[in-house]
């Protein structure tokens, strides 16, 4: 079935596109051009924006469900409450836990991408529990230990969709995790780490080009003796090699600092996430957990984000993909090829996809209709043309 969309403003990764249309065939773009091509289905897009549709490759969970302890029902609905909101490729995140609770957790995963291969959810991203507790943030510091390479290329091996892994790389057995992790196609990232500007350098070298949630849980500069030392922060803002993920949901990284990042890295090496929570999609005073019911830590839903009870640190994120769209172009200025980049295409080059991030011939149709103020009008996913 060919599906064609007219009348839309089609952002590439290079300008936007006026007065084109736009063909999907079996889950591909395969035409865009001026001319009308022969279609089954034509869907008008009354000027707004076509956008590759949001690729997420950080986020625990939502609407209540997380997936360290989700069944496969359950990570089933994480995944089609992230995809009503524009996410459509997606990176199921664990945190800092118990073997056996992580264990479970990929268990079930396993079991899901096995009934429902068409799943928007790509593979895992291991958020631990190879942490330093120093930058702990809202993770449990009881379950976070020293990097070990030989246990991650051991879940490698009985967990292959595990993508991603973040972890602190100043720790004992940081450097060998990150090259153990490079080797086996892995892609390592820097988190919740302690490591000081030359640290973090030394982290590129082994295996890591990632920053995790840049600012959050990690040090900028410290003073040791009256001398002040550049820390992680910096170091994800100088080295253009390491890309970044950002958190920009206006409240661990207000708007004015977004734009700093923003002008430091740019959209090339910048990546929009979530870092969603089962607190993403609940209403404000909701009192519920980060991590499993049985063994997270209790969060609050105030003023849009998830807090610990202290109200002194913010526990993951309470926003979709699409607020944190809308409130990084509010930050930047409505750029839409930069917009674009940074919810699509440059976490797809992060995660060495080339399938999809960009609408151009012969890229998997994961597309969103927005309307003039970026609110999502019509998702349409490569997924046998599916239309929501």
């Amino acid at each position: 079935m060919r599906i064609g969309i007219k009348n839309a403003k089609i952002v590439t990764a290079a300008e936007v596109l006026d007065g084109y249309v736009c063909v999907i065939s079996n889950g591909t773009i395969d035409h865009i051009g001026r001319e009308l091509p022969q279609a089954d289905e034509w869907i008008d897009a009354n000027g707004g924006y076509l956008v590759p549709g949001f690729i997420d490759l950080h986020c625990h969970g939502g609407n209540g469900l997380e997936f360290m302890d989700a069944d496969v029902a359950e990570i089933g609905k994480i995944a089609d409450f992230h995809l009503s909101h524009g996410t459509t490729t997606l990176l199921a995140t664990t945190l800092a836990a118990s073997d056996r609770e992580t264990k479970s957790a990929l268990k079930s995963i396993a079991k899901y991408k096995q009934a429902c291969p068409m799943t928007t959810i790509e593979g895992v991203h291991l958020e631990g529990p190879w942490l330093n507790p120093l930058q702990c943030g809202a993770q449990n510091v009881s379950h976070m230990k020293l990097p070990d390479a030989t246990e991650l290329a051991a879940l490698k091996a009985r967990y292959p969709f595990i993508l991603r892994a973040s972890a602190a790389p100043e720790l004992a057995g940081g450097m060998e995790l990150g090259k153990c992790g490079k080797s086996l196609g892995i892609v390592m990232s820097c988190a919740h780490t302690d490591a000081d500007f030359t640290q973090a350098q030394q982290a590129l070298e082994n295996g890591y080009t990632l920053m995790t949630h840049l600012y959050s849980g990690m040090n900028g500069v410290t003073r040791k003796n009256a001398y002040r030392t550049a820390g992680a922060v910096e170091a994800g803002l100088y080295f253009d090699a390491y890309f970044a993920e950002i958190i920009a949901d206006g409240k661990h990284l207000p708007e004015n600092l977004l734009r700093y990042i923003y002008k430091f890295k740019g959209a090339d090496r910048l990546a929009l996430i979530t870092d969603a929570i089962r607190a993403c999609g609940l209403p404000e005073g909701t009192q519920t957990v980060i991590g499993s019911k049985k063994n997270g830590l209790p969060v609050v839903v105030e003023d849009g984000v998830a807090k610990l009870p202290t109200r002194d640190s913010f526990a993951g994120s309470a926003s979709t993909f699409d607020i944190i769209y809308r409130t990084m172009a509010r930050a930047i200025g409505q750029d839409m090829v930069a917009l674009s980049k940074m919810a699509s295409l440059t976490p797809a080059k992060i995660m060495g996809w080339t399938d999809r991030g960009e609408i151009a011939i012969g890229k998997r149709a994961d597309l969103l209709l927005l309307d003039e103020d970026l609110n999502i009008k019509q998702i349409i996913t490569n997924k046998e043309n599916r239309i929501s």
